[in-house]
Formats: C-alpha cells, structure tokens, sequence
C-alpha cells in the first residue's frame, strides 16, 4: 500500500509539473491580446497645405475646362443636328402641303434631281452602285409592300446618303376614301421609319394623280406633293438612247427627273443612267437630293424678300 501511494503521489507532481509547462508555452506561442476596450492609436493624417500657387493653377485650369466642354457641347449639338438632317426629310415650311414641279431657281448654279419611283427592288442595288460611282445622291420614293419585301436594300439607300420620299403602300390609281389614304400613306409611313429611322414630309401620288384622295390626304398631313419636270416614259419601254435623249433635251437648272428602279425591268434605264450622269456633268449640272433643291429655293426666296424689304425702307 506505501509503495502504491508513493506512485500515486509521483504520477500527481508529474501532471502539475506538466501543466506548469504547458501553460508557459502556450504564452509563448500566442501573446496575450490587448483588453477589448483599449483604443487602436493611429498617428493623424499629415495635410499639406495649398499655397498661392497651387491656388492659382486651379484658377488657371477651369476656364481651359470649362472651353472644352462649351467645345464639347457644340461639337454633340452639331452631330445632332446632323443626324435629325439625315435622318428627316422634311421640307421648309413654305412648301408644307404644297404641290411641286420644278424647282425654279434665279441663281446661277445648274442643280438636278433625279428620282426614282417605285423600290426598293432589286435594280435598286445596281442604281446605287451606279450614283455612289459618280459620288452623286437621289431621291428614292418608296412602296410599302415592297419595303416590306425587300428591307435590306431599303437599309442601304439610307445608309448611303439618299434621300427618302413615301409612295403609297400599294401603288393604285383608283379613288379612295380618306381611311383608305390614311392606310396607304401612313403604313408606309411606319414601315419606313420602322426600318430605316427615317421620318419623311414628301410624298409622290402613284402615276402623278392628284384627284383621287391620296394627294389630299398628303397635304393635309403637311407634305410636299412631289411631281417632277421631266418624264422618262420608262413604261413605254423607249431605248436607253431615247431615255438619254429625253433627259438631256429637258435639262435645266431646277428640273426633277422622274425614273424608275422598282416593279419592272429597268435595264434600259440602267444602260441610259451612267450617260445621263456624264453629260449633265459635262454642261456643269451638279446633282441634288429633292430637300436640298426645295431648301436652295427657299433661301433664294428669303434672301429676295430681305432684299425687297430692304430697298422699300430706303427713302
């Protein structure tokens, strides 16, 4: 029993002992944290106080910053401008709702257009190939249903800078009732705008006729009803020579070319384009977008009445 109590008393100073040491230890190891409520001390940011020159430099910077977003503000307001140009077709106010032939000018400048009727159509894409040769741009007056067949073409007249006018969604003759011309007007309309982004104020009345309530309807909507000074007469299959022979013989400064790039085979005026195009341009004929022709003789016509005010106030 002694020898068994002296174990027993050797195996307890043995576990303290260790416990001692365990302790000592495990202080060594991890450090004892600081109490929870003793604030972390970090020094005080260090400012640096801003001179006169400093001061200066900033004065001198805000004007150059505030040019350049004056720069930067007339710069986007021009590309808007752009855009809304392009984009929208409309015609100066003073030939909203009014019917246009030729376009008189007094000037000197020898300006056509040509206009096309009827696409977009296959042939379309061999005329634009033609006019972006010679670096020229046109008016193309659209069918709906035949945007509707052929949007991608319609995609690229716009894309390439030709102006866009409306020609009835279904091309007919007869007389119609005012539904009827809104139906064919405005779903071409939609349709245009739907495809393309652009808003049109012209429109052509099919075959040229004014009685029968689409031209009516056009001008109570405030769009030009656009006709034309020189007929082609494609329809009666005449030979290239003779379309060239048409054209030339018509020429003036002003004057609307009406040809055709949908609903039939074009290949004569698809011959007769290129010579059209050459020899005008040999007579010194620039050529226009219709837009362009009718905001050329509205600002010969604001410029004659200035001039005519002018000379009545003088004594």
């Amino acid at each position: 029993m002694a020898n068994l109590a002296s174990l027993v008393g050797q195996q307890k100073i043995f576990l303290m002992i260790g416990t001692a040491f365990g302790s000592f230890m495990l202080g060594v190891i991890m450090p004892a944290s600081p109490p929870v409520n003793e604030e972390l001390k970090l020094p005080a940011p260090q400012l640096t106080p801003v001179g006169k020159k400093e001061k200066q430099n900033l004065l001198n910077v805000k004007p150059a910053i505030e040019h350049r977003i004056k720069g930067f503000n007339t710069k986007a307001a021009q590309i808007q401008a752009q855009h809304e140009k392009r984009f929208n077709f409309s015609v100066p106010a003073r030939f909203e709702g009014a019917i246009t032939y030729e376009i008189k000018l007094n000037s000197k400048q020898k300006v056509v257009a040509l206009t096309f009727d009827d696409g977009p159509w296959p042939d379309t894409l061999q005329i634009l190939n033609i006019l972006k040769q010679n670096k020229i741009k046109a008016t193309f007056f659209w069918i709906g249903r035949h945007l509707q067949i052929y949007p991608e073409i319609g995609k690229k007249v716009v894309a390439e800078g030709h102006a866009i006018g409306n020609h009835t969604w279904n091309h007919q003759y007869h007389q119609v009732d005012r539904f009827i011309a809104a139906r064919e007007i405005e779903d071409t309309a939609s349709l245009i705008y739907k495809i393309t982004g652009v808003k049109t104020a012209m429109f052509r009345p099919p075959g040229g006729i004014l009685d029968n309530g689409l031209a009516a309807y056009a001008q109570a909507q405030k769009m030009v009803v656009a006709m034309w000074s020189t007929d082609t007469l494609e329809s009666y299959s005449p030979s290239p020579q003779e379309i060239i022979n048409t054209v030339l013989s018509n020429a003036q400064s002003g004057a609307v070319v009406l040809m055709h790039d949908g609903g039939g085979n074009h290949s004569n005026t698809l011959k007769a384009l290129p010579q059209i195009i050459a020899e005008l341009k040999k007579q010194g004929y620039k050529f226009v977008t219709l837009p362009e022709l009718l905001e050329m003789q509205d600002k010969e016509l604001v410029a004659q009445a200035k001039s005519t005010n002018s000379r009545a106030e003088k004594p």
